[in-house]
């Protein structure tokens, strides 16, 4: 994910870009837009991809932290067991770490996009993407809270 966000930081796809690959593409679909739909239309897709890429961004995060805790602790008699511990599946800090983590990387990549001449960096996009990451893991929560929800021997 890391390297996908940092592709996606490029002159090559900044926005103006992105809007030429856009009008081409509804053209092709026979969609003929103005330039104030096809303009709308990009910064929605655009915002949209900031929040698929650092909700997942954050998702991977969470396993990430997960994987080495299972790794450390007795994890195959979890799965053998069918052992339903909400601290097997779920920490609070290892959410707080994510979104952290999220919210570095996004400042991180808005503070380099500030150095490519046909790119800006907003304080706004790290804010959408932070909270993509918070979304994603209160999803997570959510997944691993119905996941236990029978037996739950925290």
């Amino acid at each position: 994910m890391l390297t996908l966000i940092k592709l996606e930081s490029t002159d090559s796809l900044s926005g103006a870009h992105t809007g030429k690959i856009l009008r081409n593409l509804t053209l092709w679909i026979g969609l003929h837009l103005t330039g104030a739909q096809l303009e709308s239309l990009n910064f929605v897709i655009r915002k949209g991809g900031h929040m698929l890429g650092y909700g997942t961004l954050c998702l991977c995060w969470l396993l990430l932290f997960r994987g080495t805790y299972w790794m450390q602790h007795d994890y195959i008699r979890t799965l053998r067991d069918r052992l339903q511990t909400m601290r097997f599946w779920w920490r609070s800090e290892w959410a707080g770490l994510a979104v952290l983590l999220t919210f570095v990387v996004a400042a991180a990549d808005e503070l380099h996009q500030m150095s490519i001449p046909s790119r800006s960096g907003s304080w706004h996009d790290v804010a959408l993407d932070t909270s993509a990451g918070g979304i994603s893991a209160c999803l997570v929560f959510a997944k691993a809270k119905w996941r236990c929800r029978e037996v739950d021997v925290t």
